[in-house]
């Protein structure tokens, strides 16, 4: 199986599948912390979503997905999506320009996770704390 795991960088994911001998690959804007740049993509993850695409591993390596990923599994920040800091978005706690600020975050971090959900994949896995995507998108379903 083709599978890419993004928005990791760990590798703990990628690992696990490489494992079970799939062809895994993480991607994440941060270097790779899990000990395999060979199997570590360093950039944006969106251009790879939809498959066919060349890219290039920490290693130098360039690598090619002829269609699409077989599975996407996607951990999407969740620091403007989550529950967690629902204060930061009510002006009585947080000055207004801060909280106008917020909800801009939150509107490109939700664009974001939608970009993983709407991928040309048969199989995607989404990571979503409940927060704004369990009432903008859908509740969890795991």
């Amino acid at each position: 199986m083709k599978v890419l795991v993004a928005c990791e960088e760990s590798q703990r994911v990628c690992a696990a599948f490489r494992e079970r001998e799939h062809e895994a690959y993480s991607c994440d804007i941060q270097e790779c912390s899990g000990g395999h740049p060979e199997w570590h993509i360093m950039g944006d993850c969106l251009p790879l979503l939809n498959g066919n695409c060349e890219f290039v591993t920490m290693d130098g390596v360039t690598h090619k997905i002829d269609g699409r990923w077989d599975l996407i599994i996607a951990h999407p920040p969740c620091t403007y999506l989550s529950n967690v800091a629902t204060r930061s978005f009510s002006i009585r706690c947080t000055p207004a320009e801060k909280v106008v600020q917020r909800w801009k975050d939150r509107a490109n971090a939700a664009v974001f996770f939608m970009y993983f959900v709407l991928a040309d994949c048969p199989r995607i896995a989404v990571e979503n704390p409940v927060g704004f995507m369990s009432g903008a998108f859908r509740k969890p379903d795991q």
